[in-house]
């Protein structure tokens, strides 16, 4: 199969299903430059399948690699967003007594961070809990709670995520 073909069989299925894929994950993902970044993945994932003629049905295909790419590029931003919060603990621990001005600075990040925690369910309030202040795995914050290893990463990600977003949003 050539380059061509590849190329036009991308090209048929992103006109018949690029809109719906776009909307699919701007709504999970809120930035509309992410969203877009995900969208181009998807399609070059795609273009890199060697038999695109084994593709039954191309809309379920791509909407598979879209949940995929999603759960990655969560990933990324989960790891991301645990040194945010590991940052402004860390001033907190480490600021100088002597400076006023960066204590009301400091304090009001942890005031956000401790907004943020209370915006998140229960469930995704603990892990956070658990995993950064208590040092509790996700195989230990999935037992503590009786759920999948999955599902206790999910709070997690969702959490810090959240914390994350929420410092960005005030600076």
């Amino acid at each position: 199969m050539t380059l061509e073909e590849k190329q036009a069989f991308v090209a048929a299925v992103e006109a018949q299903h690029g809109k719906r894929l776009r909307r699919f994950l701007l709504a999970r993902v809120r930035s509309a430059a992410d969203a877009a970044d995900l969208v181009q993945e998807v399609f070059l994932r795609l273009l890199r399948v060697e038999d695109h003629e084994s593709i039954r049905m191309p809309e379920a295909y791509v909407f598979a690699l879209a949940n995929h790419v999603l759960y990655q590029h969560r990933l990324r931003q989960a790891k991301t967003s645990a040194v945010d919060i590991l940052e402004v603990l860390a001033e907190v621990q480490t600021m100088p007594q002597s400076d006023p001005a960066a204590q009301a600075e400091t304090q009001q990040r942890v005031e956000e961070l401790e907004l943020a925690l209370t915006q998140l369910s229960p469930r995704a309030q603990a892990a956070l809990v658990l995993h950064r202040r208590d040092g509790f795995s996700i195989e230990e914050i999935a037992e503590q709670f009786g759920v999948s290893r999955p599902m206790a990463k999910k709070y997690l990600a969702k959490a810090l995520l959240h914390c994350r977003q929420r410092l960005e949003k005030k600076e």
